[in-house]
């Protein structure tokens, strides 16, 4: 069965109301679309073959998104298939926020204090290796490959920074500017890879993706409270480090997983 067939399986079996829309992102990994399920606006995730080779759980990705419905920061999950890999969210309307001196609306000092609530929510007690469990599956790709020295340099940096005394928390880990909205607060989309992790791991990509200047990191250090070792800069530059590390590693492992699918019929 080529893609296209096994896709319009995998809608067909939705139960209740269901019309698919526009397509928001198509990738290797996934492919997202707007949709309408049982009356309610909505986005559909449909996962390629690829997913099931990389380390995602997403039975556990539900398990935090409930686990996180109190607080009102992530998608409210409408539907589940794990087993053909669907995952249904109710819709939520936003814009991608931006942190330029003009723009007092998008405050730094409420993203701050939004993360905080994440980060002290507990997280499910199977929940807590995924992170580690996707560092050693890029490391058994990478093996013997042109890429193993980079694997190794970003593994040991990361296990320096990790295994410190600072207390792990229920991390977000993709906080890029597509999975970050704003409408009178902050939204905290794509939970796919979260999982206990070091703190500083989150706050770095944020510093990292928005390109914080000092200011900045300090009114997010305000709303965020708690240890303001974490807004050091010099240690926040050694988790970014390691951040870019971790996306060249995430790319080439999605490319070696890709050339290990079979061919599919047209």
């Amino acid at each position: 069965m080529n893609s296209m067939a096994l896709f319009s399986e995998k809608i067909k079996s939705i139960p209740g109301e269901f019309a698919l829309d526009q397509n928001l992102t198509s990738g290797a990994i996934a492919q997202v679309f707007l949709c309408t399920f049982n009356a309610a606006k909505a986005v559909i995730r449909i996962d390629c073959p690829s997913a099931s080779l990389l380390s995602i759980d997403r039975d556990k990705e539900v398990k935090i998104l409930n686990t996180l419905k109190n607080l009102k920061l992530a998608p409210k999950v409408l539907y589940q298939d794990e087993s053909a890999g669907i995952l249904i969210w109710k819709f939520i309307p936003g814009i991608k926020p931006s942190f330029n001196t003009n723009n007092k609306d998008h405050c730094l000092k409420l993203l701050g204090r939004e993360l905080s609530l994440i980060h002290r929510t507990s997280i499910p007690d199977d929940c807590s290796d995924i992170f580690s469990n996707s560092m050693e599956l890029y490391g058994n790709l990478l093996q013997d490959t042109v890429y193993e020295p980079l694997y190794k340099k970003a593994s040991s940096l990361f296990k320096e920074l990790y295994f410190d005394e600072t207390p792990k928390v229920l991390s977000h880990n993709d906080l890029n500017q597509d999975n970050l909205l704003w409408k009178n607060k902050f939204y905290f989309l794509d939970w796919e890879y979260a999982s206990l992790n070091h703190p500083c791991f989150d706050l770095a990509s944020l510093v990292n993706t928005y390109k914080l200047v000092p200011s900045q990191i300090h009114d997010l250090s305000i709303g965020y409270g708690g240890d303001q070792e974490l807004f050091v800069m010099d240690r926040l530059k050694d988790w970014i480090e390691f951040i870019h590390y971790l996306d060249v590693i995430w790319k080439i492992s999605v490319d070696v997983i890709s050339e290990q699918l079979p061919n599919e019929p047209d």
